[in-house]
């Protein structure tokens, strides 16, 4: 098992390759080290690794970036993350993305490595069982090696022609998310004994299943995928979708690609079908008009009544279907940022708020929008709840107008009450002084847009009330932990 180590502290580097070389296991190998994003890439790539252990916060290329782009090339590759407590939004990110495990930095030891890599062995194994008849035991077609040969011809036509793929025939690709695949496998085999077409064995990469369909007139493929949907549709197994219809083996990992990108589409939905054809033509969505709704969403809460931020967060996630091909990745992320944000909230105001659910590749639109309303239930709870009517007109006044120069008189004079009892009160139910409380709402308002706009960074630290862009770098680099521009470089990696 060859493993690759990314961190930007040369310390950890070395003490996780010592941790692991001293376990004395000889079926793991460190491949290659690296310092940054970029290196770990290239070095990746060069060594065919099957472990990533990386560090998620890097100047650059981020942790959660680096997954994305070897997961293109390499889908099967392992992630073990590093973080800091206070990261914990970006190691839930990082699950979503299919990272193995995530371990923090500050209780990490060499047999939590060791005993995470053992993991990773085991999961491998279950998946290389009988290989020597390119099946895995569960029947389905293992085209694990199809994408280390991707540049050699030969390999793929012989790899395809002996799994009955008939090359003077027309082939589409249906494919659709791994659920039961015992009872997905018998769906299979009774469309094929049908012999209404020629179909290959199903195949599996993943958490997706592909079914081949062949047949010698184009258009007589198109009957053959709708009888398969009906069939399919009445299983209760979930999305199915289609890709093009293609000639020639050249064609064929291609179109799996294709399939596996529409396949995105069970996020929005969880049955029916979807063609690619018809995933193409959906128009894109206003990303302005729904960034600004989810900043309205988020502002409201602690101060907007609990109907009136449920009623938000409904039309939100409303807004968020029907979504273009192109802004299918973009609509998960923004529902995973939703669904991190209202946590931090939580966080910050029910004592005992703890990680009770961790986000994976099988949480839904519908998932997020109901794990939001029972997060905006808790918060909203009486025994949560317990803001008195002047300090929740006092947080909507720091809302609505963060942006300028504000002070305790104003905001105390606004409601009406004096500056040493407005003082008193608001720390005493917020647990924050007056002016922590502005300057983490300014920091946060700021790292939104840092993530979400391409305006200048002066700009935006003119935007949540300072007028000087220097003051504004210090305080965001003390509260966040790292500069404004580190933020921002993430944020154009990931576009």
């Amino acid at each position: 098992m060859k493993i690759l180590i990314v961190d930007d502290e040369t310390p950890i580097r070395e003490w996780i390759q010592f941790s692991i070389e001293r376990g004395g296991r000889e079926d793991l190998q460190v491949a290659a080290v690296a310092e940054n994003g970029e290196e770990a890439f290239k070095l990746a790539l060069k060594h065919h690794v099957d472990v990533v252990i990386t560090d998620i916060r890097m100047p650059g290329m981020d942790g959660i970036e680096l997954m994305k782009k070897i997961l293109e090339a390499m889908p099967y590759t392992y992630f073990i993350i590093l973080t800091n407590y206070a990261e914990f939004s970006y190691a839930r990110e990082a699950i979503t993305y299919g990272a193995k495990k995530y371990l923090l930095k500050s209780e990490m030891r060499g047999k939590d490595i060791l005993d995470a890599l053992e993991e990773i062995r085991e999961d491998m194994d279950r998946k290389t069982v009988d290989r020597s008849a390119d099946r895995y035991s569960n029947g389905y077609l293992d085209i694990f090696d199809c994408y280390y040969n991707l540049d050699k011809e030969e390999f793929l036509m012989e790899f395809w022609q002996r799994h009955e793929f008939r090359c003077d025939e027309w082939f589409q690709v249906i494919a659709m998310e791994k659920r039961d695949s015992e009872r997905q496998m018998e769906l299979f085999e009774e469309f094929r004994r049908k012999e209404i077409c020629h179909s290959l064995v199903p195949a599996m990469k993943n958490s997706s299943i592909y079914f081949i369909v062949q047949a010698a007139q184009k258009e007589d493929l198109q009957p053959v995928r709708e009888q398969f949907f009906r069939m399919y549709a009445k299983s209760g197994q979930g999305l199915a979708v289609s890709g093009r219809i293609r000639k020639g083996i050249g064609g064929i990992m291609p179109s799996l690609e294709e399939a596996e990108k529409v396949l995105q589409y069970s996020f929005v939905c969880q049955g029916g079908f979807m063609e690619v054809e018809t995933a193409e033509a959906l128009p894109p969505l206003n990303r302005a008009d729904i960034q600004r709704e989810y900043s309205k969403t988020l502002n409201g809460l602690l101060y907007e009544s609990r109907e009136t931020v449920l009623a938000n967060l409904e039309r939100w996630f409303d807004s968020l279907k029907g979504p273009s091909l192109d802004d299918l990745p973009w609509v998960r992320e923004t529902c995973l940022k939703m669904v991190i944000r209202i946590e931090e909230v939580c966080a910050e105001h029910i004592s005992d708020y703890g990680e009770e659910h961790k986000p994976d590749t099988s949480w839904t639109l519908e998932y997020c929008r109901r794990f939001c309303k029972d997060l905006v239930d808790r918060i909203y709870s009486e025994e949560n709840f317990r803001y008195s009517q002047s300090v929740r007109e006092a947080i909507r006044y720091i809302h609505e107008n963060y942006a300028r120069d504000i002070t305790l008189n104003e905001v105390a004079g606004h409601i009406y009450r004096s500056p040493e009892y407005f003082s008193r009160l608001f720390k005493a139910e917020t647990g924050e002084k007056f002016s922590t409380y502005l300057t983490a709402y300014r920091i946060r308002r700021a790292r939104d847009l840092l993530s979400s706009t391409d305006m200048k960074i002066y700009e935006i630290a003119y935007a949540v009330g300072y007028t000087s862009p220097s003051y504004f770098s210090k305080m965001y680099r003390e509260y966040m932990g790292v500069a404004p521009e580190v933020t921002r470089s993430q944020k154009n990696n990931r576009m």
